[in-house]
Formats: C-alpha cells, structure tokens, sequence
C-alpha cells in the first residue's frame, strides 16, 4: 500500500442549513484521508489543532485507518473552525478560530522520502516555506490553492484574494487544483485558460475544477475538457474538490494516465455529492465503473480554441 502525507489543519466545521444546524469534521486532510483509504493508500496527518479539540474526533480517523501520529494539540490554543451557511446552492463560508500554522521545522520532522505528499490548507496555515520543504523531498507534491487564496479574518465571512503566496506556491508542487473561482481570483481568467496559466507557471498539472459543469486538465502542451459524471441525487457537496485532488493524485501515481485519473477522481466526485459528509465516499472498483462513461467524453481542447473560450 502506497503511503500520503496530508498537511493541513482538521476543521470543526458548523454546517447551517435553513433550520438544521450540526457539526462535523472537515477540512482537505480529512476528506483526502478518507477517499485516499478507498483508493490504496494509507493516509497520515500532518496537522495542528487547540485545546478544545474533541478526542472523539481523532478516534474516529485512527478507527478508521488514518494515521494521527503527526498530529499535535496545542496548549492555550483554539482549533480551525468554520461556519458553512447554505441557501440553495450558495454557501457563505466565515472562520470562527484559527490553530497555530504548520511551519517548516514541523514537517521537518516528518519522512516524506518515497511518499505522495498532499499540501491542503484551508486557511493560509501551511507556510510556504513549509511547502517548499515537503516538495523537496517527497516523491509527488500536490497543492490545493485554496487556503493560500483565503485571508485567515476570523469572524468575517472568507473572500478569496490573489496572494504572493499562492503564486510562491505554484512552484512548489507536481499537481496543482483550484475551482473555477478560486483560479479566476489568481490569474483573472476563465477556465480552461486559467488552466494553462496555472500549468505553464509551475510547470505542473493543473486541475481545474468546475462543479457540475467538469473540469480542465492542462498539463506540458497538453489541455482537456473532463466531463462531470451525473450523481443519482446532490445532497451534499462539502469536500468535492478535495476528493478530486487527492483521488487524482493517488491514481496518477499509480500509474494511470493523466485523463485516466481525471476520470477516476471525476467519477469519485460524483459518488461523494450523492450522499452527506464520508457517507459519499466510495470504493475504488465502484468508482472505476463510473469512470470509464467519463473517459468517453475527455476532449482535447486546442491552443486556438481555448483563446477563444
């Protein structure tokens, strides 16, 4: 069983749907250990929560294979916590308390020699200078954009804004995954052309994430469309892009394609949405069934024609 290090703060998320309100695990580290469990590889968490961290919580990701031996309770501190209020398909996203970053001598400590290594900040915490020292050393790096496009106000309802540090990250990285917006923010382009920016300034594979509506892969001279696969119901689609970036990132290291994995994690997508929280996650074999319709509809998209996009 191949091996992913997941760095990034565990979130206490508060998820507010007109009347309902509960609480839950969240954050990349936490939806990419569990999808990477159902993909061959054994997930451990590379992360920093406060005091008022339940145990609970951490029994729960030991019980269920992820490895916490990295994960360290800060004295006198708080956790990362959210608020997702929903109406519709909107969701306003506020950070409610903010865990101490994740610095370089932290993942210092941690062997990334041999292993995948998946970089998923939610909230700015992992500082870059960490990130360039996992990519120096871990076989495969994968980013998420989004926590470095996040300013870490606590209390004010998140906006995304382009930063030196999710440009600086960039270059640190193999694979690379942002949604439409969050691209938009960072090269004031529209997909797939944000793609393309993104790929061609870290020389790396950019995903491009786009709900319903697919993604764009570009990757070297390379650019494709990759059709979302249609999920029986939407329920729920906390967590879709960090399951997309990890699924891809563990199926392109064993091996597939670059449009093979895309399916993989398109179609591991479509199965998390169907259901709430890790109720969605399913297993490899079930996901490669879906996959194969989705590698029917991966077009390539031209130079020219994505200037025209």
């Amino acid at each position: 069983m191949s091996e992913i290090i997941l760095v990034g703060h565990i979130a206490i998320d508060t998820i507010v749907r007109g009347s309902r309100r509960w609480q839950s695990l969240g954050g990349t580290v936490v939806y990419g250990s569990l999808a990477a469990l159902r993909h061959g590889a054994k997930p451990i968490v590379v992360s920093k929560v406060g005091e008022d961290f339940p145990d609970e919580y951490l029994l729960f990701l030991a019980r269920n294979g992820v490895d916490i031996s990295y994960v360290r309770v800060v004295r006198g501190t708080k956790s990362t916590r959210f608020k997702l209020a929903y109406k519709d398909s909107d969701r306003e996203l506020t950070l409610l308390a903010k865990a101490e970053n994740i610095r370089r001598v932290d993942v210092d400590l941690v062997d990334f020699e041999g292993r995948i290594a998946l970089v998923g900040p939610v909230a700015g915490e992992v500082d870059v200078e960490a990130l360039e020292s996992i990519r120096s050393r871990a076989a495969l790096t994968a980013v998420d954009l989004q926590g470095y496009l996040r300013p870490p106000k606590v209390r004010e309802p998140l906006k995304l804004v382009k930063s030196d540090a999710a440009l600086r990250a960039l270059s640190h990285a193999n694979i690379i995954h942002a949604d439409a917006e969050e691209a938009r923010v960072l090269t004031g382009l529209e997909p797939p052309l944000s793609a393309k920016w993104i790929s061609e300034r870290g020389s790396s594979i950019a995903l491009v994430t786009m709900g319903s509506s697919g993604a764009y892969v570009a990757w070297k001279d390379n650019l494709v469309y990759v059709p979302a696969a249609e999920p029986s119901q939407v329920v729920d689609a906390t967590g879709a892009g960090d399951v997309f970036l990890t699924v891809f990132t563990i199926e392109y290291n064993q091996g597939l394609s670059v449009e093979e994995a895309a399916a993989m994690a398109a179609a591991a997508v479509s199965f998390r949405v169907e259901r709430r929280g890790f109720e969605g996650l399913r297993e490899r074999w079930r996901v490669r069934s879906r996959a194969r319709e989705i590698m029917d509809g991966i077009k390539p998209v031209e130079a020219t024609e994505a200037k025209a996009i």
